[in-house]
């Protein structure tokens, strides 16, 4: 059982983790905007440079420079953004944290750009993102709302928080500075020499490795490419010389042959997909995609398809250019092709980096082109798998449905989602604000009216809105409220509101006027004493007030909600469930909880026209009895329904049958009438 029980735990984890590398991946395709325009700039930088227009030249460089330099900040923001999602963290606040782990990592290990100071390491980039989820995934911290009644103390908590934050984020710089000088110790006491078959080999995994995972690999092996660089000049003088036979694996060979298209042989890449795909998105990327990797830019691919933190397209990418390095090095050990005998700029075009490579011979392109051919057989299997051959002899309908459902539909989507979310909440702060500036949020005040004894009444208070013109408005406008997360401040104005009408109103022994309190109120820790302290402000006693909890509240926390309403009832304030039997699981919230009364939803007395309907009402209606707690009956508005409601045994009945909701200045007038007619 146990061993089963630790696979399944495994299994699950592998899922959830393939399914987050999944994510990230399509999170990429979010930022090719930058990378393209990165990459369009030092195209056009090079035409220029060609042309002698050395301004213009060096002001696109500029431009490329810090657009690509970008990337790892963006790409820290996106995927906290994303990670954000699955926790109960604010996004900004998320993404704030994550930021200065970030920079904090970055300084550590000195992985600043010096000419525009930003962190330059897409990895640590990741890690960041990544790391702030487990800290907020073990260390929570609840929500930071201004509004709220425990507003002090949570934000101290939130000081705290991000104070321990910080020195675990120093803490783990210091982790991420050694695990990096181990590295380094471990490559120099290999010995590796880029120049031989082995290290070779080594260094070009290492180049894939680091690219796969969006790290420029030549910059991170900077000190190796430059020893690689040197030692190419000195051969290549020494050769031409005649005082020395020309390596077969130089500087030449890795920029001719194992970039070709950028790094993994992206051309490869490109053909693969222009030949074998039946995915529409996916060719128009690779049309898109053939002008910058002809000059061996193939961040469209990298970030398009994407590779990066692809775990079927990374085997590939490294794969390509080890294949390609043992078909070069061994047709050169052979004989059979030219040595690489120069050095040609790294945004020379396949065949033809190849033709100068081995000083201006075919065979150099030749070669070039079966490696080339070599990589689109290599890519193509693992291609085909990531895009799934069920594609290809899918009808286009449903292949238009799976396609819907791609990670890459489902990521944008997401952020689309989010965006007509902020354009709601713009729209709903105005209205607020408009509601709050101008016009008056008033009370009305309807009738709660005892079956057996018409003298004992309550009420319920009801929030309206009216404008500046007068008008009275509906009480739509709290889904505003309920949007922005600020229930818990409309609902202190109520309670200010509530208390002080009823300073002035006359109540019935044993009558109460009931408050609807939100779920985001009861939450508040120190709600019960908000509550009393505003009571003994107003002079009003406890035993004057209900609170009307809607079953929401009873989703979230048990424990917790039984507590406040026992410390409530404590203090003799009543409690009610309203709307009961209107959704969620009513009869298991009855049992559970200690209320004092329930209210039946209207939604039950419109489903009791028929048998079934009017014998379900009365079994809910008798089930106060086993509660022990009243029963009111909401929406009554006909003399059929107010009898059926009395038949089915209810102890309070509220609708417009006995009264309307209506301001305090008329309740003195409208029971001076319920007199006159009794």
């Amino acid at each position: 059982m146990t061993l089963r029980y630790i696979s399944s735990r495994v299994l699950n984890w592998s899922k959830e983790s393939k399914l987050y590398l999944s994510d990230l991946a399509a999170i990429a395709l979010l930022l090719l905007p930058i990378t393209l325009a990165s990459s369009l700039a030092m195209l056009l930088g090079h035409a220029f440079r060609v042309l002698e227009i050395a301004n213009v030249s060096e002001l696109l460089f500029y431009v490329s420079d810090i657009l690509i330099n970008l990337y790892p900040t963006t790409f820290c923001v996106v995927a906290s953004y994303y990670l954000s999602q699955k926790t109960n963290a604010s996004s900004a606040i998320f993404i704030i944290y994550a930021l200065v782990l970030f920079y904090i990592l970055s300084i550590g290990n000195q992985d600043f750009l010096t000419s525009h100071t930003l962190p330059n390491n897409p990895l640590l980039a990741l890690l960041s993102a990544i790391v702030t989820y487990l800290y907020y995934f073990y260390f929570p911290v609840r929500l930071l709302d201004p509004n709220s009644f425990d507003f002090a103390s949570r934000l101290i908590k939130y000081i705290f928080h991000i104070f321990c934050f910080s020195i675990f984020a120093l803490l783990l710089s210091q982790l991420v500075i050694f695990s990096g000088s181990y590295l380094e110790n471990l490559v120099a006491s290999v010995g590796l020499d880029p120049l031989t078959f082995v290290g070779g080999l080594i260094y070009q995994t290492l180049l894939g490795i680091l690219g796969a995972v969006g790290i420029n690999g030549h910059n991170m092996l900077f000190v190796i490419k430059q020893q690689i660089y040197a030692d190419t000049l000195t051969n290549i003088e020494a050769w031409r010389a005649g005082e020395a036979s020309i390596n077969i694996i130089s500087q030449g060979f890795y920029d001719a042959f194992l970039s070709m298209g950028g790094s993994g042989n992206c051309i490869s890449l490109l053909l693969c997909v222009l030949i074998f795909s039946r995915n529409y998105n996916h060719s128009m990327l690779a049309i898109v995609a053939i002008p910058m990797v002809i000059f061996n830019i193939n961040e469209v691919l990298l970030f398009g398809l994407p590779i990066l933190f692809n775990p079927v397209m990374i085997i590939p990418f490294i794969l390509v250019p080890l294949a390609s390095f043992v078909i070069v090095y061994a047709c050169i050990a052979l004989g059979v092709v030219s040595p690489v005998v120069s050095i040609v700029n790294w945004l020379t075009p396949p065949i033809f980096s190849g033709y100068f490579a081995m000083g201006e011979q075919l065979d150099g392109a030749l070669l070039q082109i079966v490696v080339i051919t070599v990589g689109v057989f290599i890519y193509r299997p693992f291609y085909l798998a990531y895009v799934g051959k069920h594609l290809v002899s899918l009808a286009p309908n449903t292949r238009y449905a799976a396609a819907e459902s791609s990670i890459f539909n489902h990521v944008l989507r997401s952020v689309r989602n989010s965006t007509n979310d902020n354009f709601t909440q713009s729209s709903a702060q105005k209205r607020m604000a408009q509601i709050l500036r101008h016009g008056n949020l008033v009370m009305f005040y309807q009738k709660i009216q005892s079956i057996k004894n018409k003298e004992q009444y309550s009420y319920e208070a009801l929030l309206r809105y009216v404008d500046d013109k007068g008008k009275l408005c509906s009480p739509e406008f709290i889904l505003d409220f309920q949007l922005l997360e600020a229930m818990p401040m409309l609902d202190k104005l109520v309670i200010e509101l509530v208390l002080s009408d009823m300073q002035k109103m006359n109540l019935p022994l044993g009558g109460r006027v009931a408050i609807n309190i939100s779920v985001a109120s009861i939450e508040q820790a120190d709600f019960v004493e908000h509550l009393l302290t505003r009571l003994e402000h107003y002079c009003i006693s406890p035993s004057k007030v209900e609170i009307e909890i809607t079953e929401e509240a009873m989703l979230n926390d048990k424990v917790y909600l039984t507590q406040v309403m026992k410390d409530l009832q404590q203090k003799n304030i009543a409690i009610s469930m309203d709307d009961f039997g209107s959704g969620y699981a009513s009869f298991p919230h009855l049992l559970q909880y200690p209320f004092d009364k329930v209210k039946i939803d209207r939604s039950l007395l419109l489903d009791a026209q028929s048998i079934k309907g009017r014998e379900i009402y009365k079994l809910v209606a008798k089930l106060g009895e086993i509660a022990n707690c009243k029963i009111v009956a909401e929406g009554v508005e006909t003399k059929q329904e107010y009898e059926f409601v009395e038949n089915c045994g209810v102890d309070f009945v509220q609708g417009y049958y006995l009264a309307r909701p209506l301001p305090l200045a008329s309740l003195s007038s409208e029971n001076v009438a319920d007199r006159l007619i009794s």
